[in-house]
């Protein structure tokens, strides 16, 4: 149960909604990275860094009525689920410092963040150009623009 309450925590700081299973993915990934996190693993994925923990967490979260997932569609018919806090959260400790960096992914698309997670992933793999690799599994993804602002989010968040 107690993984299960880790998602409802960041659903809470994060204003009680998170979008999208990617982001939700993602955020955790760079708490962790800061070590704000609640001991997450992460393996390389197809969309980057990658949490199967996490993904039992979210749908235990969902089966105790925790959370609440909705299903739904965006653009170009494009499914995506939205995740709902659906229960009181105790403030802790970390709770400033998860919020601060909720906050600043909060500011970025979610391939941006897909990005800036797997270049940092790459990286902390030992990759030598982590960017250049980035961009050779990502290369649908990964133009010019959207490479900077990755680049500028792993900055920002360092900071």
């Amino acid at each position: 149960m107690t993984r299960a309450i880790d998602v409802a925590k960041i659903l809470h700081l994060n204003g009680g909604e998170l979008i999208g299973k990617t982001r939700l993915q993602k955020s955790f990934y760079f708490l962790e990275k800061f070590g704000l996190g609640f001991g997450f693993d992460f393996q390389y994925h197809h969309y980057g860094p990658y949490s199967e923990e996490l993904a039992t967490a979210i749908q235990d979260a969902i089966a105790l009525g925790l959370v609440k997932q909705e299903k739904r569609v965006g653009s170009q018919a494009q499914p995506y689920s939205a995740f709902k806090l659906m229960t009181d959260v105790k403030d802790e400790p970390n709770d400033a410092a998860r919020s601060k960096v909720l906050k600043m992914l909060a500011g970025h698309d979610a391939i941006t963040l897909e990005l800036a997670a797997t270049a940092d992933f790459l990286e902390v793999a030992g990759y030598d150009d982590p960017w250049a690799e980035t961009v050779v599994r990502k290369a649908s993804k990964a133009s010019a623009e959207r490479i900077l602002k990755a680049k500028a989010l792993l900055s920002d968040l360092a900071a």
